[in-house]
């Protein structure tokens, strides 16, 4: 609705495959994932020079624990605590990427 086209992903490893296919103008990843962790994700992503300058938001509910430090640490730009509604999680992608005038509006 907000005019974004969303690839998902299930997991650490399959993020980092479409991130390599779809080559996204912005990534949201969940910090605590089962296996690979988004924090590991984010790493990845930053370590690379061909994705490293893509913005990653992530979404957690640690946001001044371990996890939230590491992924600062690691270059994550921008964090979604949890809970969280539409509103809260696309004022935090507006800061990344351009949203249609409506969507910005919208907005509280």
């Amino acid at each position: 609705a907000a005019g974004c086209t969303v690839v998902q992903a299930y997991g650490g490893e399959d993020a980092l495959r479409k991130v390599k296919l779809h080559r996204p103008d912005l990534i949201v990843t969940d910090l605590a994932m089962p296996r690979m962790s988004g924090v590991e994700v984010i790493e990845r992503i930053k370590r690379d020079p061909e994705t490293a300058a893509i913005p990653c938001i992530a979404v957690t509910a640690y946001m001044w624990d371990q996890i939230a430090s590491a992924a600062g640490q690691v270059g994550c730009d921008g964090f979604v605590g949890k809970p969280f509604n539409g509103a809260k999680l696309l004022a935090e992608v507006g800061k990344f990427v351009p949203l249609p005038d409506r969507v910005r509006a919208a907005r509280p």
